[in-house]
């Protein structure tokens, strides 16, 4: 068995995975709107580059072949995926035109 946290196949690598990547990505994009002077509020819908990470890592997973932490990346995706768009029709980031 390897002994790698991140070869494991737990719900916890996959949680520590997802939420960590997205909060890093979430993180770097703010630090560097800080630094370019801009307001976060006028930039909300950058905050979708969090979910590349993410597909990668769902990526890697599958070719890992471990499908507990596969399928720990999938819900977390979905779930704030769809909290992500939620959150940009209720800002009016986002809005249909019909």
């Amino acid at each position: 068995m390897n002994n790698h946290f991140f070869l494991q196949d737990k719900v916890t690598v996959g949680l520590i995975v997802g939420l960590g990547s997205m909060a890093a990505t979430a993180l770097l994009l703010t630090a560097g709107l800080s630094l370019a002077g801009e307001a976060v509020s006028n930039h909300l819908r950058w905050y979708g580059a969090i979910f590349i990470p993410l597909i990668f890592f769902i990526r890697y997973y599958v070719k890992q072949q471990l499908s507990v932490v596969t399928k720990t990346l999938f819900v977390i995706f979905f779930l704030t995926f769809l909290s992500f768009i939620f959150f940009l029709f209720k800002t009016q980031s986002l809005t249909f035109n019909l």
